[in-house]
């Protein structure tokens, strides 16, 4: 009887000991920061580069995706230029392209033409003009060598915003 007694006294203590233990509660785990789903995006055509600044004749016609993804075009834009900022969902594909033109009679003696692209989300990099240029040529320098490029009053920036 003794060993029975002491069996269950046993097991008494031993069940109070199990059943008196706090279980430590885990640390709830914070949520992960959530992802943004938009981004602010800016379109941009400067016209100075080191010591040359473009000509005042140029009228630039620029045309970019909007934050809805249509397109938005802007015309007889002279420089610098840039859009509004536009809040976009994310992923974002965005693209500016444009052109110059000029009237001859317009034209100063020695022309600076070209522009400086770019395209931002706040204070990050999208895209950069690669090529892009600001050169100076007297008057018939620059209408003979626009005759053989004529391509190069065009311009195209594109960039994906994640």
């Amino acid at each position: 009887m003794k060993k029975v007694t002491f069996l269950l006294a046993t097991l008494l203590i031993g069940g109070m000991m199990l059943t008196g233990c706090k279980k430590d509660n885990p640390q709830p785990t914070p949520d992960p920061t959530p992802t943004p789903t938009t981004a602010k995006v800016t379109y941009m055509v400067d016209n100075t580069y080191g010591a040359f600044t473009t000509s005042d004749c140029f009228k630039y016609t620029i045309t970019y995706v909007g934050a809805d993804g249509n397109k938005v075009t802007v015309n007889d834009v002279t420089l610098p230029w840039s859009s509004p900022e536009l809040t976009v969902k994310l992923p974002f594909d965005a693209k500016m392209e444009g052109k110059y033109t000029y009237k001859e009679e317009e034209l100063p003696d020695q022309v600076a033409f070209g522009q400086i692209t770019s395209i931002v989300s706040g204070n990050k990099p999208i895209a950069n003009g690669e090529g892009d240029i600001i050169a100076s040529l007297a008057k018939a320098g620059f209408l003979q060598y626009i005759s053989q490029n004529p391509d190069v009053v065009n311009f195209s920036l594109s960039g994906r915003v994640e």
